[in-house]
């Protein structure tokens, strides 16, 4: 490869240089323009010429753009002075300035070389708002055109684009890229129209509803809620004599069965809730519903969610024994029941044992049990839906003893129960009958006492007592006024016997013929299954 010589060295700088030369036209509306001194970076001698356009008329209507003749600005470039320019990029550039616009063109890649691609940027910054930009770019022969970013349209050497608005301070590059096919300098000239434009802006907007609506999903029967109803204006302009009508469905009730808020002028973007308060008078599921209206926006509507008007009641039942001996054991059992008709979740059953008993057992596994409770839980129950649970009690001593027992829900639906236990000491009973003679002879008298003890020390005793002779002994009296005589029996009304008390009484009776008397003594109490006997022998003779 042969060595290039600093001649041609120099020519290629000169012609890099010479390659952003500009020729800019320009087209500002009815306004002449002083001349525009271009910026050049590479120290060139400049020559600026500035076509004025021919006079306008004043009218009362400005004339459409279309119908005003353009100003043309050309800005030619003398051959550049010799410079060695460097060949990376943006060392050469070149600048136009008008008070509508600003032009700038920058040598991006530069091999320097024939055949390599040369890329340079055409920048236009938009100072006022202006309008019709048309920027054509006239490549010298011997340079081909490769392409640019973005695409612009060719016509021969001419590359065409521009835009249809621009506002001050946008900016717009175009990335050029040509391959120079030959030896030589290279000139490229750019054309700029531009029309100036005067912006006033206005807003022409459109009112629109939207609604939302929100409710409970299930309720009790006879509970009072809220519905809550928000209305927006989403719209770009405000929405005028704004009504909420909701109306309610058979199962709900209110004060009103059609509630109407005037809500009133609702600007772009504003919304307004409001609440809707509601009693659940009917068990089922409804659907409640709202609308929005405005004088100048369409209506809409939006349903809550349903609501499930239900009757929630759970019951709960005791059982066990109205009496029992103490340190015997006592079972009592335990009925939840769900008697609603919606599902009942988390429930608790808590049974209080009382106080003088003591924990003998519990079922199903409960999560607690202590001496003063035992808890369980029932995760859920359907409608009709029921468990059992059970606690075994006993008492050391005589008490009367009431377990009670709570069943309650997640949502604090409850109910109680309970039963009542009397503990009793075990009873003891001692019977005595003697006579105070034996042998008798007929008609001879004959007394026989009686003496009932109750040797328990916890409880009372209740009595009924019956004297009952044979066919050899006759009963006359009794010392116990109350007693009664019939026959051959003798019986005395309920006693009641206190802890180691004793009663105690005597009949007379008179020897009624020969043989051997049995007189019966028959003790009967509550607590006992049948009565206790016991007799007494009398000899007649």
């Amino acid at each position: 490869m042969k060595p290039i010589s600093k001649i041609k060295i120099t020519g290629l700088a000169i012609g890099v240089a010479a390659f952003f030369a500009s020729n800019l036209m320009a087209v500002p509306q009815s306004k002449n323009y002083p001349e525009y001194t271009p910026v050049n970076e590479a120290h060139v001698t400049t020559t600026t010429t500035v076509a004025q356009p021919a006079p306008v008329a004043a009218t009362p209507v400005a004339a459409p753009a279309s119908a005003r003749p353009a100003q043309v600005v050309t800005v030619t470039q003398s051959t550049p002075a010799p410079v060695v320019a460097p060949v990376s990029t943006g060392a050469i550039g070149n600048r136009f300035d008008s008070n509508l616009v600003t032009v700038e063109k920058t040598l991006l890649s530069a091999p320097g070389e024939v055949g390599a691609d040369y890329q340079y940027r055409v920048r236009v910054t938009a100072l006022a708002d202006i309008k019709e930009v048309r920027i054509t770019e006239h490549l010298p022969e011997g340079a081909t055109y490769v392409g640019s970013t973005p695409d612009v349209a060719k016509s021969g050497n001419d590359l065409n684009w521009g835009y249809n608005t621009m506002y001050k301070g946008e900016q717009q590059d175009t990335i050029i890229t040509v391959r120079p096919n030959q030896e030589g300098d290279f000139l490229t000239a750019t054309k700029v129209c531009i029309d100036p434009a005067l912006m006033l802006g206005f807003r022409a907007g459109v009112p629109r509803l939207a609604l939302e609506k929100q409710g409970p999903v299930e309720v009790e029967v006879g509970s009072q809620f809220n519905y809550i109803v928000k209305v927006t204006n989403v719209g770009t302009a405000p929405a005028r004599d704004v009504v909420v009508v909701d109306t309610l469905p058979e199962g709900l009730r209110a004060s009103d069965a059609q509630s109407t808020i005037q809500v009133g002028t609702l600007a772009a973007g504003e919304s307004k809730t409001v609440s809707i308060p509601v009693t659940a008078a009917t068990q089922g599921t409804w659907v409640n519903r709202a609308t929005a209206t405005a004088s100048n926006a369409s209506s809409v509507s939006a349903e809550a969610v349903p609501t499930l008007v239900q009757l929630s009641r759970i019951s709960v039942a005791k059982t066990g024994p109205e009496r029992q001996t103490i340190t015997r054991a006592a079972t009592y059992d335990i009925t939840v029941r769900n008697d609603g008709t919606g599902t009942l979740e988390n429930i608790t059953v808590t049974d209080d044992l009382p106080k003088g008993t003591k924990l003998l057992a519990a079922s199903d596994n409960p999560v607690t049990q202590n001496a003063s409770q035992v808890v369980w839980t029932v995760a859920s129950l359907a409608p009709s839906q029921s468990v059992n649970r059970s606690v075994t009690l006993t008492a050391p001593e005589p008490v009367t003893a009431t377990n009670r027992v709570t069943a309650r829900t997640g949502k604090g639906l409850s109910d109680s129960a309970s039963a009542t236990t009397v503990w009793d000491g075990p009873p003891g009973v001692l019977t005595e009958i003697v006579d105070n003679v034996d042998p008798i002879r007929v008609g001879d008298p004959v007394t026989y006492t009686v003496r009932i003890t109750n040797q328990g020390a916890y409880r009372e005793v209740n009595a009924q007592i019956r004297v009952i002779f044979s066919d050899e002994v006759s009963p006359i009296s009794c010392s116990d006024k109350s007693a009664n005589v019939d026959g051959k029996v003798v019986t005395l009304p309920d006693v009641i016997l206190k802890p180691r008390g004793a009663i105690t009484f005597t009949i007379q009776a008179r020897g009624a013929q020969e043989g051997v008397a049995t007189t019966r003594l028959e003790f009967n109490s509550s607590f006992l299954p049948r009565p206790i006997t016991k007799d007494e022998s009398t000899y007649v003779y």
